[in-house]
């Protein structure tokens, strides 16, 4: 079942990622990868601390969505050709700022998604405790 999960999320996070790319077109600067990536450190975030503690969702399951979606949603092999695409055409500065923000961006996404997460955990458990 694993390589099952991983396959159809894979192929789910690929024709997300896609679309938004499609969605927000091409430009100078690539803000759709931008996007993409720091929502995926938001949400595998999320995958890793939240999802892994509900008891009706399989470990499977769960690295399907974690491995399977999030890593073909988010992309650091385009993230770095757009970088090196950037230096080239002579954007150096363009480039560094992407640089920054998509490291920035997504370490704080990151960090974003495990608060939201002991959020959420709270209150579930104050739910299931009758609180």
């Amino acid at each position: 079942m694993y390589y099952f999960y991983v396959a159809i999320f894979g192929a789910l996070g690929a024709v997300t990622r896609y679309w938004i790319s499609c969605s927000m077109g091409t430009g100078v600067f690539p803000y759709h990868t931008l996007l993409v990536n720091i929502v995926g450190c938001f949400l595998l975030a999320v995958v890793v601390k939240y999802l892994a503690t509900l008891p009706c969702l399989s470990r499977n399951f769960i690295s399907g969505i974690g491995i399977g979606f999030l890593g073909s949603f988010t992309t650091f092999s385009t993230f770095s050709a757009e970088v090196c695409l950037m230096v080239a055409r002579g954007s150096g500065f363009s480039a560094a700022w992407y640089i920054m923000i998509s490291i920035t961006g997504g370490f704080f996404s990151a960090v974003l998604g495990f608060h939201v997460s002991d959020k959420m955990i709270q209150r579930k458990e104050l739910k299931e405790n009758g609180g």
